[in-house]
């Protein structure tokens, strides 16, 4: 049942993200688009991505205080709420809010959903959970990817927004069924992050993304606005959550040079895959093809990113998240330069476009797995919701530089050629995936997770339903895990000319880990570890 919670919500999201670029070009035919110009009605796209991105790292760290049941229910009614209301809106300004509403909605699902997930499993399935979790992404893009364009062509447009809310409505009875969030309740409202904090930092993301996705379109003193805007109430948020008993931004995930690495990564996959989806569309269109076919012609990408991602699960398990994230690096920037050597002609070359699209998506598929494993298992569980909002939201964060840089690449091309701009945004997805692959050289290939210092919302660290006695015994005491300290950062000097030799030191070296004596977990009197 957590299974089926925490992979029905990813996919959940990304099929209605899919929906709403499918919607832009059929309501701009419909009544409800007559006379609005194509850039306002991309609001019904960037609507949801904005609220989305601000909301993740806030109800993250929500559902770490106050129970990731609650916030997941929550979550998945107020987005079925929004789907709803998109599906029925009289005109622009409600669809669009309706997005927005949804936008909410999915940045509180997606981090309580997977907390909700690793808490029940065991240490040596949450990578493969992560891997399963995030193929999910891709299982609910290849049904939009496929049919979306046909059948809101022969129906309606309202036909993309109404499976989600059934669905949501659906996996909402599912998170009724589980067993309620544990804890003292009083103990349990302590912990409510800082509102103030939590108000400043969702205000600062918004007026972040909105200058990042926005900016450009309306000129410089709106950009400038929103940049200073938007840095000082995320400079308020910080200086606030230095001191507060209930931080709304959780400083001691981003005190670890592990997880500011994974956040890094994050933001390069976001730039390289939203770079991709949001310019891709205008390749295919140059090549006359109608609204169905092209997101036929990107549903291997979706299919590719299922299959790898859950291959990648069981991989960083018994390997790390360094080689998986090295491999995708090399599968991305080979099926790149395959693109950029053979396919980008102004005659329509689809088959080789859809065998690149299917090499791309395993190597980002790989990529995406290891970031999320990388941030989330470097937390303990007291904070892998608000790991997981803090690594999507940099992920979000990329997607907006991505989108908005592709963009500014179609438009003003700085190389030459017969399809200079998607030349340049090709080049852009190498580069992004170089430096995400720089980044990994840093991971330590065997870093765990700290332990928790203290009990997670709800009292126990053990499994929902486990029985009284076991959710309050004490934990035995073990050793200390390695913390991602600078002593346990990988010495391998960054140069690109010892990447193989890297890849090969990953892949024979033991699961050794480096101890530092400040950091290891005292011992109860007569207990060796």
């Amino acid at each position: 049942m957590f299974m089926v919670l925490g992979c029905g919500t990813m996919a959940l999201v990304m099929g209605d993200t899919m929906a709403g670029t499918l919607a832009v070009p059929l309501v701009a035919s419909h009544r409800l688009g007559a006379g609005v110009a194509l850039v306002d009605l991309q609001w019904i796209a960037s609507a949801a991505a904005i609220t989305y991105a601000a909301a993740l790292a806030a109800a993250g760290r929500l559902a770490d205080a106050v129970g990731r049941r609650r916030v997941l229910l929550a979550g998945l009614l107020i987005f079925a709420l929004g789907g709803a209301a998109a599906a029925i809106a009289p005109d622009l300004v409600v669809l669009v809010a309706a997005r927005a509403l949804q936008g909410a909605g999915a940045g509180a699902i997606v981090p309580a959903s997977l907390a909700l997930l690793l808490t029940q499993l065991p240490a040596t399935r949450r990578a493969a959970a992560i891997g399963a979790w995030s193929a999910s992404s891709g299982l609910g893009g290849i049904p939009l990817h496929g049919a979306g364009g046909w059948l809101a062509e022969l129906w309606n447009w309202r036909l993309l927004f109404a499976p989600a809310a059934v669905a949501g409505l659906l996996l909402a009875v599912v998170a009724m069924m589980l067993p309620a969030d544990r804890g003292d309740r009083a103990d349990r409202w302590r912990r409510v992050p800082d509102p103030i904090g939590t108000l400043m930092l969702l205000g600062g993301l918004t007026a972040l993304v909105l200058a990042l996705s926005k900016g450009q379109q309306w000129g410089w003193p709106s950009l400038l606005g929103l940049i200073s805007m938007a840095f000082g109430m995320l400079l308020i948020a910080l200086v606030r959550s230095c001191g507060h008993r209930a931080p709304a931004i959780d400083l001691t995930l981003w005190r670890r040079p592990r997880f500011l690495l994974a956040a890094l990564i994050a933001l390069m996959y976001g730039l390289v895959s939203l770079a991709l989806l949001s310019t891709a569309p205008f390749l295919l269109r140059h090549w006359q093809l109608p609204l169905p076919l092209i997101g036929l012609a990107l549903a291997p990408l979706s299919a590719s990113v299922l299959t790898s991602s859950l291959l990648a699960g069981p991989l960083v398990r018994r390997r790390g998240v360094r080689p998986v994230i090295y491999i995708g690096v090399l599968v991305v920037v080979g099926a790149a330069l395959w693109q950029l050597q053979a396919g980008l002609r102004p005659e329509p070359q689809l088959a080789l476009w859809m065998a690149a699209c299917l090499l791309m998506g395993v190597g980002l598929g790989m990529i995406s797995t290891g970031a999320s494993a990388a941030a989330t298992l470097t937390a303990g569980s007291d904070h892998y919701a608000s790991a997981v909002g803090a690594s999507m939201t940099a992920r979000q964060l990329g997607g907006a530089i991505g989108v908005a840089v592709g963009m500014l690449l179609l438009e003003h091309p700085p190389l030459r050629g017969p399809m200079p701009g998607n030349s340049a945004v090709f080049a852009l997805i190498i580069g992004g995936v170089a430096v995400a692959g720089f980044a990994a050289l840093f991971l330590h290939p065997t870093a765990a997770p700290p332990a928790p210092a203290t009990k997670a919302a709800g009292g126990s660290d053990a499994p929902i339903g486990a029985p009284a006695a076991q959710r309050s015994a004490p934990a035995p005491a073990t050793p200390g895990p390695v913390p991602a300290s600078a002593a346990s950062l990988s010495p391998i000097p960054v140069l690109a000319g010892q990447l193989i030799e890297a890849i090969d030191y990953v892949l024979a070296s033991q699961s050794t880990s480096v101890r530092s004596p400040r950091n290891r977990i005292r011992q109860p009197a007569g207990r060796q570890p």
